[in-house]
C-alpha cells in the first residue's frame, strides 16, 4: 500500500502530537476525545494513530446533547470523560470544547470548572493506574467563536496556534536547558522593566518544571500524565514570604469566560511576600471578584515562568510561551513543583525584562547576556530606549 502523504495541517498536528508528544508504539491503545466542531482535527489522529499500527476509539460529545444533559437536574448534572476511558488506554488525545462555550457563563464557578476540567477524579485515577500519556489539544478551542470574544482574526490566530503547537518537544528542551541550569544555582531573580516593574523573588531549590509538551517516564514518575500543545514554558517555585516590590505586565491576560475577556495593564504591590494592592487599566472588577473568593493563599507570589517557544509572537492564550517572557503566578504553584496550595490562580506576563540572577545581569530586553559580559550604562540606557520606543542619539562625526 503507498503511504499517505501527512500534506494537510492536521495531519501534520496528528503525527507531531501521537510521535514525538506522547510517543505511541505499535499495539498501544490510543483515545481521541472529541466534540463534533473539531472532527476534522479528530479523524486526523484516527488516521495517524493507524498508521502507527495502534488501536484507536474516538469518542465524540456531541454539543446539542451535552447543553439538553447540562439542563437536567442533580448533582450529576455536569457530563464528563468516563473514567473507563483513561483505564484502557495507553494515550489519550483530548480537542477541547465546546464551540458555543458562551452558553456556559452562567454555570456557577464549581459547575464551570467540571466542564472546562472535563476529567474529573475518577478519571485521573484510572489515569494514574494504567500510567496513561495524554495531550490537551488547543488548536480545537480557536474557534471562530472565541476569536470574536478576544476580538481577533479566526484564521490568522488558528495559523498561530498550529505553528507554535508544530515546534518540536525536543526543541522547546533544548531551550529550557540553560535556564534551568541557571536557576538552579540561583537564590534571587530581580526582574526590572522601563514600565515601572522592579521585583525581586527568593526561589525554592529544585530544578524546576519544563512544559516541553512531552509526557515521559520522568513526568509519569511524578505523575505529570498530561501535555498541553503548543507547548514551551518553564516553572519555578517561588519561596514563600521572598518577594518585594512592584510587577507590571505589558501582555494582556485572556480568559474566555471572563468578562472582560481581556484583562490589560496588572500592576501589583508585593509587599513581604503577599500582594497588597493591585490596580487594572481594564478588568479589574473581574479580577477584584475572583480574589475576593479565592480564599486562602490567594495572595501570595508562588511562582515565575519563562516562555521557551520560538514560533509564537503574542496572541491569545499564548503570550506566556513566547520566548523573552516572564510570567508572575498568584495562588497555587504545584505545577511549577512547589507545595503551596490555593483555589486561586493567576498568571500575568511580562515581555523583555531585565533579569539579574543574585546581584548579576542575565537577561536584557528579554534576551539573555553571557555570564562573564558586563553590560555598560551606555548599553543599558540604550536598552531603555529600544523598549520605550525612543529613537537612538545620533552619533555626529566630523566631516
Amino acid at each position: 500500500m503507498t503511504p499517505v502523504p501527512r500534506s494537510r495541517p492536521e495531519d501534520h498536528l496528528a503525527a507531531v502530537v501521537l510521535g514525538q508528544c506522547l510517543g505511541v508504539r505499535r499495539g498501544e491503545r490510543v483515545t481521541v476525545e472529541s466534540w463534533d466542531h473539531s472532527l476534522p482535527w479528530a479523524r486526523a489522529f484516527v488516521a495517524e494513530a493507524r498508521r502507527c499500527g495502534c488501536e484507536p476509539t474516538l469518542v465524540v460529545e456531541d454539543e446539542a446533547t451535552f447543553f439538553r444533559s447540562l439542563a437536567g437536574p442533580g448533582p450529576g448534572a455536569v457530563p464528563g470523560a468516563p473514567a473507563a476511558l483513561a483505564e484502557a488506554s495507553d494515550a489519550y488525545v483530548y480537542l477541547p470544547g465546546p464551540e458555543d462555550f458562551s452558553r456556559l457563563r452562567g454555570l456557577s464557578s464549581e459547575e464551570l470548572a467540571a466542564v472546562v476540567g472535563r476529567h474529573g477524579p475518577g478519571w485521573w485515577r484510572a489515569a494514574r493506574r494504567a500510567g496513561l500519556r495524554a495531550a490537551w489539544v488547543a488548536v480545537a478551542g480557536a474557534t471562530p467563536s472565541a476569536a470574536a470574544r478576544y476580538g481577533v482574526d479566526p484564521a490568522g490566530w488558528q495559523r498561530d496556534v498550529l505553528r507554535a503547537s508544530l515546534v518540536p518537544p525536543e526543541r522547546l528542551a533544548r531551550a529550557a536547558e540553560p535556564i534551568v541550569r541557571r536557576l538552579a544555582r540561583a537564590r534571587h531573580v530581580r526582574i526590572r522593566h522601563p514600565n515601572g516593574t522592579d521585583l525581586t523573588v527568593g526561589l525554592d531549590p529544585g530544578a524546576g518544571v519544563v512544559e516541553d509538551g512531552r509526557v515521559d517516564r520522568a513526568d509519569r514518575a511524578v505523575g505529570r500524565l498530561w501535555t498541553s500543545v503548543p507547548a514551551g514554558r518553564a516553572s519555578f517555585a517561588v519561596s514563600e514570604g521572598l518577594a518585594e516590590g512592584t510587577w507590571e505586565s505589558n501582555r494582556p491576560v485572556y480568559d474566555r469566560y471572563g468578562d472582560p475577556a481581556v484583562t490589560d495593564g496588572v500592576r501589583f504591590s508585593i509587599v513581604r511576600g503577599r500582594l497588597r494592592e493591585f490596580s487594572f487599566e481594564r478588568g479589574g472588577a473581574a479580577f477584584a471578584a475572583a480574589y475576593a473568593r479565592g480564599g486562602r493563599g490567594r495572595d501570595v507570589p508562588a511562582a515565575l515562568t519563562f516562555g521557551l517557544n520560538p514560533a509564537v509572537v503574542r496572541g491569545p492564550e499564548l503570550d506566556d510561551l513566547a520566548v523573552g517572557t516572564v510570567g508572575l503566578l498568584l495562588g497555587d504553584n504545584r505545577s511549577a513543583g512547589g507545595h503551596h496550595r490555593s483555589r486561586f490562580s493567576y498568571l500575568t506576563t511580562l515581555s523583555g525584562p531585565d533579569l539579574d540572577l543574585d546581584g548579576k545581569s542575565w537577561w536584557v530586553g528579554g534576551r539573555p547576556v553571557r555570564p562573564s559580559a558586563r553590560l555598560s550604562a551606555g548599553a543599558r540606557r540604550a536598552s531603555v530606549r529600544r523598549r520605550q520606543g525612543a529613537p537612538a542619539p545620533v552619533r555626529r562625526t566630523r566631516p
